[in-house]
């Protein structure tokens, strides 16, 4: 439904969570063929959350499907967000590309972005939707600004990204700005509808290899969210979503971990 029709429907009762979930678990249990864990649920019920309190009052819920089924494929399944190659921290992941790239099995990539950059930190992917390259994660803390008014600091801490709430605002605003790619949600909406296919474009430019597994994705959170009301009043979240206290670190905290950035380098 294109965005301006769906401002001008009629509101009717809080979708109902329980049927969302079971849509995706007993009734087309497609992505979550063998149940849903503790972790993807809670996962799936922060992004529900945030959407619910930040977002639902003005976006259609084909947005929001987009959202889940890129999320999806970007943390392979699990609905929270994640550490590229799925690591627990970022060196042991910047060491596994690094060993995926010198046997030949990253042929797309240009350049070493896992690197240390010039804060010595590791820019590896990170979040719902993978951030790369220390530019990426200053941008979004400059876009989370200027869209909330918010100083999360991201651009200082990289791990920002693994918070849940701030991950999944970088996915919806992300794919509703155009953050990713020079492409939002709203060039792909038509008379019929969101292309989801093409809209994979949004986070990377591979639509024409996965396009069709992410529509298929897509799809199925939609008819979940459908099923569920969604598409009437989505009521309030049901957790607290607010942001995360930004804890500025102490002078001494800095140096430390300068020189913990400065040995990781030679060591």
């Amino acid at each position: 439904m294109p965005l301006e029709d769906w401002r001008q429907t009629v509101h009717r009762p809080d979708m109902n969570r329980t049927v969302f979930f079971d849509h995706l678990t007993v009734t087309d249990p497609c992505l979550f063929a063998d149940g849903m864990t503790a972790a993807q649920r809670a996962g799936l019920s922060v992004k529900l959350d945030v959407w619910a309190k930040w977002y639902a009052a003005d976006y259609p819920v084909s947005y929001l499907a987009a959202a889940l089924g890129q999320i999806y494929r970007e943390t392979g399944g699990r609905m929270e967000p994640v550490l590229e190659a799925f690591a627990p921290d970022r060196k042991t992941s910047a060491e596994r590309l690094q060993k995926a790239f010198d046997a030949g099995r990253l042929s797309w990539v240009k350049s070493a972005y896992w690197l240390p950059d010039e804060t010595g930190r590791n820019p590896v992917g990170g979040g719902d939707i993978q951030l790369t390259h220390r530019r990426n994660y200053v941008g979004a803390e400059e876009k989370l600004k200027a869209r909330f008014g918010v100083d999360i600091g991201l651009a200082e801490d990289y791990d920002l990204i693994l918070d849940p709430v701030v991950s999944a605002h970088v996915a919806f605003s992300g794919m509703i700005e155009g953050w990713f790619r020079p492409c939002k949600l709203e060039d792909f909406c038509g008379p019929d509808g969101l292309d989801y296919a093409a809209a994979r474009d949004i986070v990377n430019g591979d639509a024409g290899l996965i396009g069709d597994e992410i529509a298929r994705n897509c799809n199925i959170f939609e008819a979940a969210l459908i099923a569920a009301g969604a598409e009437g009043d989505f009521g309030p979240p049901e957790s607290d979503v607010d942001w995360p206290v930004l804890r500025k670190r102490s002078g001494w905290r800095r140096i430390v971990s300068w020189f913990q950035s400065f040995a990781d380098k030679f060591w």
